[in-house]
């Protein structure tokens, strides 16, 4: 442990609250983002558990039946039907908005306009885009694995086992229903998004460096 030094990774500085109506509605056209949506950072990874945020989203609306949409990024038509299908969900299609390809530059203003940010990821190495919600201002849903919970804090986030679909469902109820939870979460996300940077990542490394070699 001795020989051991964490030194994490940072979030994107343009990820951040975003103020102007004026790109807020540019990108609502030009992706088309429905009013009312959950957003899942996801891809056809195993570990990006699309099949349990599908089922959870699934059990979700059966509780508020087309009251949010679930928009997802440059995903796969043929393999979101294939999921749905294994789920038994495919009645819930018309409720996912898939983007298509999205910028990176893109992305915050997108977040900024979503009620949840979903990433319950089964394992991450580190798990960046947990920040970007939070840097977002978006309430976050993650997991209870690996390095998620280290990354998300002790009350920034809401931690649930990602192989438990109910859990998830039960989370995104709570933010949905509790508006002050749903703020006081988007506070700390942004306060806690705040401790990462690539800027203190290059000092902390530089400093190690420094350590080490006596430099």
């Amino acid at each position: 442990d001795d020989r051991l030094t964490a030194i994490y990774n940072g979030v994107g500085s343009h990820f951040k609250k975003v103020a102007n109506p004026v790109r807020l509605n540019r990108i609502k056209e030009q992706y088309k983002l429905p009013s009312n949506f959950f957003f899942f950072l996801g891809n056809t990874d195993p570990k990006k558990n699309t099949k349990g945020v599908l089922k959870a989203f699934s059990d979700f609306n059966k509780i508020y039946p087309n009251k949010y949409r679930l928009v997802m990024l440059d995903y796969d038509e043929e393999e979101l039907q294939k999921l749905l299908k294994s789920i038994d969900a495919s009645e819930i299609r018309d409720l996912i908005h898939l983007t298509g390809y999205v910028p990176n530059t893109d992305l915050p203003a997108i977040i900024n306009q979503a009620t949840i940010f979903l990433y319950p990821s089964l394992r991450e190495s580190f798990g960046i885009p947990i920040l970007e919600g939070m840097a977002c201002g978006v309430p976050v849903i993650t997991s209870n694995t690996s390095s998620m919970p280290e990354v998300a804090g002790e009350d920034a986030a809401l931690i649930v086992d990602p192989t438990r679909p109910l859990e998830i469902t039960e989370a995104m109820r709570r933010l949905v229903e509790d508006k002050m939870l749903a703020k006081l979460l988007s506070e700390k996300g942004i306060e806690r998004a705040k401790e990462f940077s690539w800027n203190t990542m290059a000092k902390n490394v530089l400093q190690l460096y420094q350590e080490v070699y006596g430099e």
